[in-house]
């Protein structure tokens, strides 16, 4: 009876629709969003490595902002996996899991975007098919294996994550002896420290060499952990004392003597079991061939020592992966499985290293007022993303800013905070982060909108009409 209720009132939607196509006026239908431009980078910084059968390709949106790294291995790789913590993101993994004799593996995929970006190792898979001349055959098969990073929530406004196209042009961007490094690919918008001083990371890379033996780490940090150095220093901090940052282990003797106080730093995420904020995510490459269990120690090996240069590292609220990847071109290398695993290990640190982009100096400060007229220009109301406004309103002749929507790292929802005038068209946000806000203005000066720490992790607002 409930099914026949159900059809019934489906049957006389269905009439509904054709009453109203029939009288002219077709049933309304959303239009999609366009879609977004995707960026491949090919300059700044980088690293060259000499490495046969890989290929990098990176692809990002910068409207989220998030990417794609995709190594490509044209003939091929064997894979084992190591996974720790307790939120990983992974597709395809447990094929990494099978022992296998031989590498049946196209491609490994990093991606930005949580589990929607798992999409992107996809499309690469998708755009692996095409070029087969017989995907069907079982043999032709394009395996890829993936994981992502969680670069959403509170660090940007944007809910764009990689896709099926960003994939598909990663590949199609991959070349062979070079990869970005920084604010790049899977770490576009990657953060670490969360568990004492958030700060902007990336993706990083390193590559070392002994004899024939080759071993490239590709690595996206977006840890809850902070980078430690090989000092044992923090590697980047918000308070600085002359232009250092403090131990790591200064760092846990504070955090100890506190312990059964309220505690105020973001772990991005605490709750028990499903997705958090923070995961690290490593692809080690080499091209010494290895059984599929000597490969899987070589991943428990490196995995291990990645928590001298993060800590905390492997938590609860982590979802570290690590791939350990075989191209097998060297087969009687002297090299023992524990030394190329040493050299995996220091080169995993310095990949860590690697990945802290190069952070833009702010315009100067200026002691200049801004002309009321000036001010008055800027006043108005803003959109980040469809239900997360901004007003910027006048106040004892400064500005200031309210969010309605939801919270960001930047900016309170509402909450009004003032806009200090630093330099022409930019503003100090009135946060403890004292972000910049820059006016953006079109070729005729008027006022189009506003962005948040311009540079490499961009936060824009568009004009909105006056009411």
């Amino acid at each position: 009876m409930i099914r026949r209720v159900v059809i019934l009132a489906a049957c006389a939607a269905c009439a509904a629709c054709a009453a109203a196509v029939v009288a002219g006026a077709a049933p309304a239908v959303a239009p999609a969003p366009a879609a977004p431009a995707i960026h491949i980078p090919e300059g700044g910084p980088g690293l060259k490595f000499d490495f046969p059968g890989l290929e990098v390709g990176v692809a990002e949106y910068d409207a989220g902002p998030t990417g794609t790294t995709v190594l490509y291995f044209p003939a091929h790789a064997l894979v084992a996996i190591d996974v720790r913590g307790g939120a990983p993101g992974t597709i395809n993994s447990d094929a990494a899991r099978l022992a296998a004799d031989e590498g049946f593996v196209s491609a490994v995929v990093l991606s930005g975007g949580s589990a929607y970006g798992l999409s992107a190792a996809t499309g690469v898979s998708n755009a692996l098919k095409e070029r087969s001349p017989d995907p069907g055959n079982w043999r032709n098969v394009a395996v890829v294996m993936g994981a992502i990073i969680f670069d959403l929530g509170d660090r940007r406004y944007s809910a764009v994550t990689p896709d099926d196209a960003l994939g598909r042009a990663a590949l199609n961007a991959a070349r062979p002896g070079w990869v970005p490094i920084g604010a790049r690919g899977a770490g576009r918008f990657a953060m670490q420290g969360g568990y004492f001083d958030r700060q902007h990371s990336g993706q990083g890379a390193a590559f070392v060499q002994a004899g024939d033996t080759k071993v490239l780490v590709i690595t996206v940090v977006n840890a809850v952990g902070s980078i430690v150095d090989r000092s044992g220093n923090l590697l980047r901090c918000s308070q600085p004392v002359e232009g250092k940052c403090p131990p790591i282990a200064d760092k846990w003797k504070a955090h100890l003597a506190m312990l059964g106080l309220a505690k105020a730093a973001d772990a991005g995420g605490t709750a028990d079991g499903g997705l958090t904020a923070n995961t690290t995510i490593t692809a080690v490459v080499t091209n010494q061939a290895m059984s599929y269990h000597m490969l899987q120690r070589l991943a428990i090996q490196v995995h291990n020592s990645m928590g001298r240069a993060i800590q905390p590292f492997g938590t609860r609220v982590d979802g570290d992966t690590l791939f350990a990847i075989s191209t097998g071109e060297v087969k009687n290398s002297p090299l023992d499985p524990i030394v190329v695993g040493s050299l995996a290990s220091e080169a995993a640190w310095d990949a860590i290293l690697a990945s802290a982009p190069i952070e833009p100096a702010p315009a100067p400060r200026t002691t200049e007022k801004p002309a009321p007229a000036t001010l008055a220009q800027a006043v108005g109301r803003y959109q980040f993303v469809p239900g997360v406004t901004a007003e910027i309103r006048l106040r004892a002749e400064a500005l200031e800013i309210e969010v309605t929507g939801r919270d960001s790292l930047y900016l309170p929802v509402g909450k009004a905070v003032a806009l200090t005038a630093v330099a022409a068209n930019e503003f100090e946000i009135g946060t403890p982060r004292a972000d910049r806000l820059h006016i953006d203005r079109d070729p005729r000066g008027r006022v189009e909108g506003f962005t948040i720490n311009p540079g490499p992790w961009p936060l824009r607002a568009a004009r909105l009409p006056a009411k």
